[in-house]
């Protein structure tokens, strides 16, 4: 008596590349003769369809229609997440070139501070902005509300060099970095400042949305900021 062969078997390995080598010539010769059904009608009387459909030629095409009708919707829907997020980068991009006119009128530091913040908070559209920079660094020369110590900065920014984004995960760095406005924070853009490889200051950006900045987010024109921030506020470091 010879038995079945079993799944994960060489014989049922076979088994199954068989029927997948089925759906392929059936594909194929689909696509080589279109007309199939219609020139022989009898082949639909052989499909096996689930209770309540009708094996004829109209219900094919019928069926045929409403899944292209399905995709195209998926396609539109697509182009148009992709049209609207080319208008936002677009809004952004004249924003920032704004943004860096603005800055590079600053008469001093404490203007350019302001003006940074403000245009940040405009510009990208989020509740909280923060700024810390090291008091070893800066002091005197930018407003005391915006240093703290260099350890301070190291500490709430671990990683080595790229944005971080995602849900606060340090409360007292919250508190520390936007101020009252940092309860609302429910997702956040940390952005490190740096002179070369030493770091001299944190920049955040702060949403009331928790899917406003995720991991996996493109982050082009953050770190475009980032340089800007950099080069401006570098020119009031310590000597």
């Amino acid at each position: 008596m010879t038995s079945a062969p079993v799944p994960g078997t060489k014989h049922g390995m076979a088994q199954q590349t068989d029927q997948s080598d089925h759906v392929g010539h059936l594909r194929a010769l689909l696509r080589e003769n279109p007309t199939l059904f219609r020139d022989y009608p009898d082949l639909l009387e052989e499909l096996e369809l689930a209770p309540g459909e009708e094996a004829s030629v109209v219900a094919l095409e019928h069926a045929r229609n409403r899944r292209l009708e399905r995709r195209l919707g998926e396609l539109k829907s697509e182009l148009e997440k992709l049209v609207e997020t080319a208008r936002e980068n677009d809004r952004l991009a004249r924003q920032l070139h704004r943004l860096t006119v603005e800055l590079l009128g600053c008469d001093d530091g404490h203007e350019l501070v302001h003006a940074l913040l403000e245009g940040v908070r405009q510009n990208f559209r989020v509740e909280a902005v923060g700024l810390r920079m090291a008091r070893e660094w800066f002091a005197p020369n930018l407003d005391e509300r915006f240093l703290a110590p260099q350890l301070w900065v190291q500490k709430r920014f671990v990683a080595s060099s790229k944005v971080i984004l995602g849900p606060p995960e340090d409360p007292e760095g919250v508190t520390g970095l936007y101020g009252e406005t940092g309860e609302a924070v429910r997702s956040q853009a940390l952005v490190p400042l740096r002179d070369g490889t030493q770091l001299f200051g944190l920049l955040g950006l702060g949403s009331s949305e928790a899917d406003r900045y995720t991991s996996g987010m493109g982050t082009a024109y953050l770190e475009r900021l980032a340089e800007l921030a950099e080069a401006l506020l570098a020119r009031y470091a310590r000597d």
